[in-house]
């Protein structure tokens, strides 16, 4: 049998024991959280640049003499999130810059070649991050 000093030493033990374990429970639950934070995040600029090179080639379908954007679109409309893009005709090449409210900026680059007549058709020849 336990005597009363015992029991009272073995329960804190316990609760020391049993505070640690959520204690870094918690700390890996943050970590994750931040993990899946920075992985939106990163997720969202890519999306927001990729939709800079396809407003680009819609601009070049109809207009294959489009050079960029007049300012930085913002999208969704009132969240601050921008892409500019140009439209370099010598090279072909179009660039996306797409910037977030919260700091994260990503780049892409995509080259393309233009055919035909008005409506143009605009051949990808490679799209990537850069």
């Amino acid at each position: 049998m336990l005597k009363k000093g015992q029991a009272l030493l073995l329960a804190i033990f316990s609760l020391i024991i049993i505070s640690l374990l959520v204690t870094a429970f918690l700390e890996l639950t943050t970590i994750d959280l931040q993990i899946i934070t920075n992985h939106l995040t990163k997720n969202q600029a890519l999306y927001l640049a990729d939709a800079g090179i396809e407003y680009a080639i819609s601009q070049l379908r109809t207009n294959s003499n489009w050079k960029k954007t007049p300012q930085p679109i913002e999208l969704p409309p009132g969240s601050g999130n921008t892409y500019d893009v140009t439209y370099e005709s010598v090279s072909g090449k179009i660039n996306s810059v797409a910037r977030l409210t919260s700091g994260e900026q990503i780049s892409l680059e995509a080259k393309v070649r233009i055919k035909g007549t008005a409506p143009y058709e605009v051949k990808i020849i490679y799209w990537r991050e850069i």
